[in-house]
C-alpha cells in the first residue's frame, strides 16, 4: 500500500477498532498479486472495502480518496 493509504488507514484504525479489519496487501509479493486479481484492482495505490460476507462494496483506485468518504463507506458496510 502506499504512503499515503497507510496513513489513511493509521488515522481510521483506531475509531474501528472491533468493527472493521484492516489489511495491507504488498503488489510486490504472490499473494498481493492474487489478491489485486480477486478484488478487481488495476495496481498498486487502491483501497477495496468489503462486507462481512466478503463481497465488494466499494473501492477506489488512486490517490483521490478522502478521509471522509472512507468513514462513510464503513459506516454503511457495518449497518
Amino acid at each position: 500500500m502506499c504512503a499515503r493509504n497507510t496513513r489513511l488507514v493509521q488515522a481510521l484504525r483506531p475509531h474501528w477498532e472491533g468493527d472493521v479489519e484492516f489489511f495491507e496487501v504488498r503488489a510486490d509479493t504472490r499473494e498481493g498479486q492474487a489478491l489485486l486479481r480477486r478484488f478487481g484492482m488495476p495496481g498498486t495505490h487502491g483501497l477495496v472495502v468489503l462486507d462481512r460476507q466478503g463481497t465488494v462494496i466499494w473501492r477506489s483506485f488512486g490517490h483521490d480518496t478522502t478521509p471522509e468518504q472512507v468513514e462513510e463507506i464503513l459506516r454503511r458496510a457495518t449497518r
